[in-house]
């Protein structure tokens, strides 16, 4: 895991960067949480890490993801559930490529172990209609046979819908040097 000391550093790094953009405003590093995927950092303004006063509170920004694999930074939207929320799954797919899991598979295997296999197919056409009769077949076929699901078929399986980007990428991995 990457050292918090290094994740902090990663996000003022990044904050100096923004703070030459003109009209920005100057944030600072105000508390840093462990977090399942690295480090949560939460920034506040200059202004009211001084005065505590709500008046000069920035809002809006959320928060700042530190990739605990490779010190990648990322910013969290301020809605989001930390712990718990949807942006989880969506992060670990996109950044760290472990496959999301398949509602419809579940379902498929249930229909098959009541020996309900026309149904199943039914549910697969109807839920991933891109598949086609054959793909939706392949589908219930993999299923059955526990295996993955071909990568042909993945592509037009269902997912998940985003309802809006709650976790973006800032930067790239930002390697800890080596001491």
């Amino acid at each position: 895991m990457v050292s918090k000391r290094w994740a902090v550093r990663v996000v003022e790094r990044y904050l100096a960067e923004q703070a030459l953009q003109p009209d920005a405003p100057a944030l600072v590093v105000m508390e840093v949480r462990p977090h399942r995927l690295g480090w949560m950092i939460i920034a506040q303004g200059e202004r009211y890490v001084r005065t505590h006063n709500i008046a000069d509170m920035v809002v809006g920004h959320g928060f700042f993801l530190v990739d605990g694999v490779d010190a990648g930074l990322h910013t969290v939207h301020a809605t989001a559930d930390l712990e718990h929320g949807e942006w989880i799954d969506e992060y670990l797919e996109q950044v760290r490529g472990v496959e999301r899991a398949d509602p419809l598979r579940a379902e498929v295997a249930e229909l098959l172990e009541r020996e309900q296999r026309l149904e199943a197919l039914r549910v697969v056409r109807a839920t991933a209609p891109g598949l086609g009769p054959q793909g939706a077949k392949k589908y219930v076929e993999a299923v059955a046979a526990g295996i993955p699901i071909p990568e042909h078929i993945r592509p037009r399986s269902p997912r998940p819908t985003v309802r809006f980007e709650l976790c973006r990428a800032l930067t790239g991995p930002n390697p800890e040097p080596v001491v």
